[in-house]
């Protein structure tokens, strides 16, 4: 008996999804485990087999964009996969990263006028992957967060979040708080944040983590960084190993002048990542602290990885301020 048309589409489908979903879980799993190196790795072996291996080079962009090293690396081939797989939302999504990854690292006008750009590739890839989280979250803080002259938009970053209930309900309501974020509704965003239970789905907590930090440093910089630290607190007793919970809890002690205890929950984000760039906050600290050879050592460090050129630019006075 002949199959039915319908199942032998099925069949081929399966096999061409399940190799694409096993894929994003290795990559996944590296990226929960804060093992960049060997995310990496993974991705530039799959790229030697296939330049245009749309996981590889879409999860090692989201850990990666903000590395001028690996950006140089990566965007090459996110300009090759747009060319040769057009309809490719995650080569899209990638090459908008990367220009807004250029961007804040840049600054300046000449970087300006590339945004159009970096809406554009985002708005593209929302259209050809509307069921994705990252992106919707992607276009919807740059609707939040570029002025309406340039392409932002209040009303567009609502709509992203009210299309997404129907998809994902938690994660609607993350991108809700996102926009409650962005509008200073900390009561409203609060409320939505602890409305997301994730149970066992770690990519949602990750998603939820995310939200949260930044919930955080919205209120510290509002001013109110007592509040700040007794949020980081609080998700620490969740989570005591997260190092960008260290890390925001540092930056809340440090605006309420407790130079030492802001300097220790620095110490304790990098332990735990290396990679995060919170040196020249570690050299502030140090410094408020009266520790001049830490505080130099830490602005040292900052500037052999600063992420853009507002912190070495920073770090580079500081040091010489402390050399002197």
């Amino acid at each position: 008996m002949k199959p039915p048309a319908h199942f032998l589409a099925a069949l081929a489908l399966a096999f061409l999804v399940a190799p694409s979903r096993a894929s994003d879980a290795e990559f996944q799993a590296l990226l929960l485990a804060r093992q960049p190196a060997a995310l990496e790795a993974l991705a530039r072996e799959r790229l030697a087999r296939d330049p245009f291996d749309e996981a590889a080079l879409w999860y090692w962009g989201q850990q990666a964009a903000g590395d001028r090293r690996q950006r140089a690396a990566l965007q090459p081939r996110a300009a090759a996969c747009v060319h040769e797989r057009p309809q490719s939302a995650r080569c899209a999504h990638l090459s908008g990263l990367l220009i807004g990854a250029e961007i804040m690292d840049a600054g300046g006008l000449g970087a300006l006028r590339r945004i159009g750009e970096v809406r554009t590739w985002f708005e593209r890839a929302v259209a050809l992957a509307p069921a994705d989280y990252a992106m919707r979250r992607d276009l919807q803080a740059f609707y939040l967060e570029v002025p309406a002259l340039m392409g932002g938009s209040a009303r567009k970053a609502h709509a992203q979040a009210a299309a997404f209930d129907a998809i994902d309900a938690a994660r609607g309501a993350l991108l809700h708080a996102a926009a409650a974020i962005a509008e200073g509704d900390f009561a409203a965003a609060e409320r939505l944040l602890v409305g997301v239970r994730p149970a066992g789905d770690r990519l949602l907590a990750s998603d939820l983590q995310a939200l949260q930090i930044d919930y955080g440093l919205a209120r510290l910089q509002a001013g109110d960084a007592a509040a700040a630290q007794d949020w980081f607190e609080r998700l620490l007793k969740e989570d005591p190993g997260g190092p960008e919970l260290h890390a925001g809890l540092g930056r809340a002690l440090l605006a309420l002048k407790q130079p030492a205890a802001a300097a220790a929950a620095f110490e304790r984000a990098l332990a735990r990542d290396p990679a995060l760039r919170i040196q020249h906050k570690l050299g502030e600290a140090w410094e408020a602290a009266g520790d001049r050879p830490r505080a130099i050592d830490a602005y040292r460090r900052a500037l052999a990885d600063p992420g853009n050129a507002a912190v070495a630019e920073r770090a580079r006075e500081r040091l010489a301020a402390l050399q002197r």
